[in-house]
């Protein structure tokens, strides 16, 4: 696994990964130009997208299909440097009508237990909390626990 990123100007870095682009930069408030997301937005999206693939990928497997799929993730930072994250929630929210209750709370868990890399390394020095909404409704809620 490979990136690269390139300075361009003030705060504005372009990345590279693959044969996708894409720029880094910072809000304008913190002396950027806000022409893309900071790398700590990024690592909360990429939390987001590696336990969404598994969600799929688990949901797939017993041939389920979710009529809607989001993931929400706040990350709280510390106030003092390093600005790293005290901790991040993320909440699941499912619809469709054939999705069972079990099959989904078993999808999230086996994703933020055993299959979910970017949350495996997070969650050694940040926790992560979640919850899960089907179709409107709580049906459940934990932490990542990984035993790696």
């Amino acid at each position: 696994m490979k990136a690269e990123i390139t300075y361009k100007e003030n705060f504005t870095f372009e990345s590279k990964i693959r044969d996708h682009n894409f720029i880094m930069d910072t809000q304008a408030a913190a002396g950027g130009d806000n022409r893309g997301p900071s790398p700590k937005e990024f690592m909360l999206a990429s939390i987001l997208g590696c336990t969404g693939m598994d969600i799929i990928a688990v949901l797939k497997k017993y041939k389920l299909k979710p009529a809607k799929l989001l993931l929400r993730g706040d990350a709280e930072p510390r106030s003092e440097h390093p600005r790293v994250f005290k901790s991040v929630q993320i909440d699941f929210e499912v619809g469709g009508s054939d999705i069972p209750d079990e099959a989904l709370k078993q999808a999230v868990h086996e994703s933020l237990t055993k299959f979910c890399g970017v949350s495996a390394m997070v969650s050694k020095v940040v926790p992560i909390h979640y919850k899960v909404i089907l179709n409107g409704v709580e049906i459940g809620h934990g932490s990542a626990n990984f035993d790696i």
